[in-house]
């Protein structure tokens, strides 16, 4: 938050992660410190509607001749992707009626020359770009009046187009791409009379850092450098964060951090026979960066072996989930995994990666009808074990963490029936440790197949 206010932001919206530790710590803690507002029509009381003093609808911004009313909004299944209880008192309504409504309001009053809606959702693409339909920012687009562009977030993707007449983009997150919208104003009639949008890769070439946000960030990295600088393991080869289809976030096929991740999760609990977990909780590569990068938490080095470091585990499992155990029984699993490919072919965070089992799914059937079968990985790893009955006639202990456990993601809800373990980084980290340098390799976990029109992610050589 501190960064944000010397970025000189003008207004921020509500997304899951504002609330992944609770809306109390969200509206006494970190909104206080920020210069700048926040926005979110359809985040209100559940008893009676209305907004907290913390967050409002919209706001309007003048320039020169010319006011821009910007109105904020939050995804509907904002419930489903934090913990029970963290949106409390608040409810998430319909983002449409809400947007609406408040664009009405804000031309009602005159003076007003365009409206742009700035939020939590995103746009489905697939492996190759193409558009996945539905797709939830547009289909926002195509319930909105008096609105001029649309701004989404969410699923990472990297989009621009118009619906509904709307100018719609998302650019992907963590600052790999920003948009640059661009609204012409009629000077005598005050309306919008073009607009357009593109997207561009920030580059720091000739740029100074600024030396107050440098100092912040050198004093924060000095405190953390202690525990985050310690190398636990070892790779010979690269795990990054995308996945085996080239994904960058590892949200449509198997990847290599979620195949380490699980099987980390599966061989610190005894007993426990498989380990399942949603690629949307895995957010960094694991291994520390070659050539180094100045200023992370990671040593200079020459590959191979790869280092990992307490920090680079952190990275990768930052929002300090605990591992679950719970038994099931195999029609129990079958949800799960079905679950998981659900949302294919669009990517979506709930993409399941799995130790101890491989399954194969088709992407054509009707979702909740996709996954064909399963097979236990053989003590080597391939997937060449006996076949996993995924009937309700048997039980499999399990490994998960504590969000899919309370129904985070769409996972079925097992929190009152299991064990609450240990912390998960520190988990993956002690096995890490105890495993001297790591080896692994990609072993066709998940098998995408396909009886219809639609085409399996394509795999990476």
């Amino acid at each position: 938050m501190h960064v944000l206010n010397m970025l000189g932001l003008s207004a921020d919206t509500l997304g899951n992660h504002n609330f992944d530790r609770g809306s109390q710590y969200l509206r006494d803690t970190l909104i206080p410190i920020a210069q700048f507002p926040y926005l979110s029509a359809n985040t209100v009381f559940a008893a009676g509607g209305g907004y907290p003093p913390e967050w409002k609808p919209s706001t309007v911004f003048s320039f020169d001749g010319f006011k821009l009313g910007v109105v904020g909004f939050t995804l509907p299944e904002l419930a489903t992707l934090i913990f029970p209880g963290n949106l409390d008192p608040f409810v998430v309504t319909d983002p449409a009626a809400a947007i609406n409504g408040e664009a009405a309001k804000l031309t009602a009053k005159g003076g007003l020359n365009a409206v742009v809606a700035v939020g939590h959702m995103g746009v489905d693409l697939d492996a190759a770009g193409n558009v996945v339909p539905p797709s939830d920012l547009l289909t926002l687009a195509d319930n909105l009046n008096g609105v001029d562009a649309l701004l989404g977030g969410h699923t990472h993707s990297q989009f621009i187009g118009t619906r509904n007449g709307i100018l719609v983009g998302e650019a992907p997150n963590s600052g790999q791409r920003f948009d640059r919208i661009r609204l012409t104003i009629d000077t005598a009639t005050k309306a919008v009379v073009y607009k357009t949008a593109d997207w561009h890769k920030p580059w720091n070439i000739g740029v100074t850092a600024d030396p107050q946000i440098q100092a912040y960030i050198d004093d924060l990295q000095a405190q953390l450098a202690p525990i985050f600088n310690t190398v636990i393991g070892s790779s010979t080869v690269k795990i990054p964060r995308a996945d085996s289809c080239g994904r960058s976030d590892g949200r449509l096929c198997e990847s290599l951090i979620g195949d380490v991740v699980t099987d980390a999760m599966r061989g610190t609990y005894s007993g426990v026979d498989f380990a399942i977990t949603n690629s949307g909780g895995l957010r960094a590569d694991l291994t520390c960066p070659f050539p180094d990068v100045a200023g992370d938490f990671c040593p200079s080095f020459t590959p191979p072996p790869y280092p990992i470091t307490k920090g680079s585990v952190l990275g990768v499992l930052p929002f300090g989930n605990l591992s679950f155990t719970v038994t099931v029984n195999g029609a129990e699993l079958k949800s799960m995994l079905e679950n998981g490919v659900s949302r294919m072919p669009a990517a979506d965070g709930r993409f399941s990666q799995v130790s101890g089992l491989c399954f194969t799914y088709d992407i054509s059937a009707a979702a909740g009808s996709r996954v064909l079968g399963a097979v236990r990985q053989a003590a080597n790893g391939t997937c060449t074990g006996p076949a996993v009955d995924l009937t309700a006639a048997s039980t499999y202990k399990i490994v998960e963490n504590d969000f899919m456990a309370t129904g985070g993601d769409g996972y079925p809800v097992l929190y009152s029936r299991g064990t609450t373990q240990g912390v998960m980084d520190q988990d993956v980290s002690a096995w890490i440790s105890g495993q001297g340098a790591l080896t692994p390799a990609l072993q066709g976990r998940i098998t995408c197949t396909t009886s219809g029109t639609t085409a399996c992610p394509v795999t990476l050589p």
